[in-house]
Parts: structure tokens; sequence; C-alpha cells
């Protein structure tokens, strides 16, 4: 069965408040040295061929930094800053921010997908 292009709009647009609540938790859950490792933590709308997805993620080109100075190797302090290293204690934000949400988020796409059926069925 095919699902409407209205359903679809109104999954994504759960899916994607869904989100945002847990970005925010994991923002305010981010340590903050300059800022840059908390405005890393986004969420984007796949591009899947159903359309209906999204993906929460921290890091990138702004948080990877050489492994050392003069080496080519790199790493995402992102990830160091989750599961710490070898010299730092982690200081978890990511996933405690993602538990923190999961059941609200859960709800919040099971309602809009009730509601997108309901009226999907309803026409």
């Amino acid at each position: 069965m095919r699902v409407p292009a209205e359903s679809k709009a109104e999954i994504r647009k759960a899916l994607q408040a869904a989100a945002a609540q847990i970005v925010a938790t994991q923002k305010s859950f981010a340590p903050v040295d300059d800022g840059t490792l908390r405005n890393t933590i986004r969420s984007e709308t796949g591009s899947d061929e159903s359309g209906i997805s999204v993906r929460i993620m921290a890091g990138g080109a702004a948080t990877t930094k050489p492994v050392r100075e003069g080496q080519s190797a790199t790493y995402d302090y992102a990830l160091g800053v989750e599961f710490g290293t070898a010299e730092s204690e982690a200081q978890s934000f990511f996933f405690p921010g993602y538990r923190a949400n999961k059941k609200r988020a859960k709800a919040r796409v099971r309602r809009g997908v009730k509601n997108a059926a309901k009226r999907a069925v309803g026409k």
C-alpha cells in the first residue's frame, strides 16, 4: 500500500518535532567551552526512498581535529567528549539526551502515524 503524500507530511512533521525535542535536550547536556560542539548537534530529514526519516547527529567538520600536531590522522572530538579518552572522562550528552526523550518521542511519532492513517482511511 502506498502512503499518501499528505500522510507522509504529517508523519514527517511528528518525526521532526520529536527530533527537535531530543536535539534541544542534547544541546542542554553538552559541555560548553566555546560552543562548537553544542552548535554541531542537529537533526536532518532523511532522503531515503520513503522520505520519512530523521537523523540526529553531533560533530562533523567543525569538531574534527588532528590526532597530533603534524599528523594527517584526524578524529572527531565529539566522540571523545561522549565516550571519553585515555586522558579525559566521558561527558556524555548525546545518548543521555536521547534516552531522556525516547518515550515521549515514540509516543509523538505513534500519534502522528495514527492520525495520518485515520485521515487517509477517512478520505
